[in-house]
């Protein structure tokens, strides 16, 4: 192919039929040593420069916007008001999706002088870019630009100096901590974004049942439906993983969500990925045979958090770590031991990320958390180190820090001489106050309004001890519930999720449902 002309590229220009080479695509733009480019100069000295500007500093901002889900701040602000940050990185996500196939959101290239999003995989843009002749294409990890007819990444002083620009904008040490993202810019945003329309693009899909994976399942549509996990996959925080997918249970879960909230079809998903993943880390798993639905959740939990702090590249303190997973269950839970003969308090704080009820001698929940919470004598003497003395004592248990998805597993399962399950319906609230369970409550009845929760998932085992099938309920952000019997949705009444004998409640803090 001749060299690229003067005048603004149109779609009538000659296609390149040079495309990158796959080692190419999947290194770092960071690591390389980016050179100039004349057919970027060409372009940028035409009639066309302003327009390619614009479409650069727009696609920068939409491809950097991932790095919203490590910042605190909840919302941006645009002239019109506040933005939720959630939202924006639904737009994101919507934005990066391959315009062909829809089927993936990263390692995408974005057109410099057009719309059009391609895919590497399917070799998308390079098809866009034969049939156009728009040979540039914005990488969807690092915005830096890819001209395919040098077939390497490229610099321009032009475009380097909006790329810095916008970085430092996002910066955390800056007085103004939002995205200027002006009226114009939202308009093209949305007018980009493709449609979600249907269940699927929702996340309203069922899961294939591979053999007896019921309870992994329920579990994965408790995930799916989080918010806050949903927001850390959507924006692509994972998507720079250099394992292969079959050893990263995370890279897995990332394109379960890619598959449910950006691929609109209804049909049942088939977790070969996931599951493959899933025995490999987990031996027990492996082969066909019925799980307890709350010890896989744990385990799912264990490994996101696992990778996620791996990215960090540190083994994170748990007070201080922000990634999705203690973002969502991290909690604290108190034990306050109080000697009888003088009466001192020793206490000692344990992070959990759920609560295990007894189900026996309580009718509802509230008594659980009742019982779970009340003082009760220990069986053994206790060595009081104030007054020294071997001596009666009571132990009492309250949550000190609170989480945004609080995660209750009422016991169903008895396991001692013959494994049983308890068959015993314990009503449950949709709108929970934790106030009373609170340490600052039962020190000083402080009441703590952040500490109301709605209810939002539910999973339920039928059948008995050894042989049964897991469903979950689930409801979604307009208030409709949903029930998930592995591939088959149906919505149902707030009625019938009342009457379940549930086994694990997903509740979510008021002030993110």
């Amino acid at each position: 192919m001749s060299g690229i002309s003067s005048r603004p590229m149109s779609p009538d220009t000659p296609a390149t039929t040079t495309t990158p080479s796959p080692r190419l695509s999947q290194t770092y733009a960071d690591d390389l040593n980016l050179k100039s480019c004349s057919h970027i100069s060409q372009v940028l000295n035409s009639n066309a420069r302003e327009t390619v500007l614009r479409n650069y500093g727009l696609a920068f901002r939409i491809v950097y916007i991932n790095k919203l889900s490590t910042l605190k701040f909840s919302s941006f602000r645009d002239s019109k008001g506040k933005i939720e940050k959630s939202k924006i990185l639904r737009l994101r996500t919507k934005c990066l999706k391959c315009t062909d196939c829809s089927n993936h959101i990263d390692k995408n290239f974005i057109c410099l002088q057009c719309p059009h999003v391609g895919c590497w995989y399917e070799g998308h843009f390079v098809n866009h870019a034969k049939l156009s002749g728009h040979i540039f294409g914005i990488d969807s990890h690092t915005g830096y630009l890819f001209c395919f007819k040098c077939s390497n990444y490229v610099h321009d002083p032009q475009l380097e100096r909006m790329r810095e620009s916008t970085i430092e904008s996002f910066l955390p040490n800056k007085k103004v901590k939002i995205a200027n993202f002006n009226d114009e810019d939202l308009k093209l945003v949305a007018k980009f974004s493709k449609s979600n329309n249907g269940k699927s693009s929702t996340g309203l899909r069922g899961f294939v049942n591979m053999g007896s994976t019921c309870f992994m399942s329920c579990i994965l549509q408790t995930i799916i439906h989080n918010p806050l996990i949903r927001d850390y996959f959507m924006s692509g925080a994972h998507s720079n993983c250099p394992k292969n997918k079959t050893e990263c249970i995370t890279c897995c879960m990332g394109e379960i969500f890619t598959n449910f909230y950006t691929v609109n079809d209804k049909k049942g998903y088939g977790p070969v990925s996931f599951l493959n993943a899933a025995w490999r880390k987990n031996k027990l798993l492996a082969g066909y045979s019925q799980q307890d639905a709350h010890e896989f959740w744990q385990f799912l939990v264990n490994q996101l958090q696992q990778d996620m702090e791996k990215e960090s590249g540190k083994h994170l303190n748990p007070e201080s770590c922000s990634c999705a997973i203690h973002e969502s269950f991290s909690s604290d839970l108190q034990s306050s031991i109080k000697c009888l003969q003088c009466g001192t308090f020793t206490r000692t704080i344990d992070p959990i990320i759920d609560i295990s009820l007894d189900i026996v001698h309580s009718d509802d929940l509230y008594g659980c958390l009742a019982n779970f919470t009340r003082s009760e004598k220990l069986d053994i003497k206790y060595n009081c180190s104030t007054c020294g003395e071997r001596t009666n004592a009571t132990k009492k248990l309250s949550l000190l820090k609170f989480p945004n998805i609080l995660s209750i597993q009422l016991k169903r399962f008895e396991h001692s001489n013959q494994s049983v399950k308890l068959e015993r319906f314990i009503k449950f609230p949709f709108f929970l106050d934790m106030n009373k369970f609170s340490t600052p409550y039962m020190i000083s009845k402080n009441v703590d309004p952040t500490l109301n929760y709605e209810l939002y998932a539910v999973v339920c085992h039928i059948g008995t001890v050894n042989t049964g099938h897991y469903i979950t309920f689930i409801k979604d952000n307009q208030g409709q519930w949903y029930k998930f019997d592995d591939s088959i949705v149906t919505a149902v009444i707030p009625e019938q999720v009342a009457e379940i004998k549930a086994y694990l409640l997903f509740y979510i803090v008021n002030k993110l449902a």
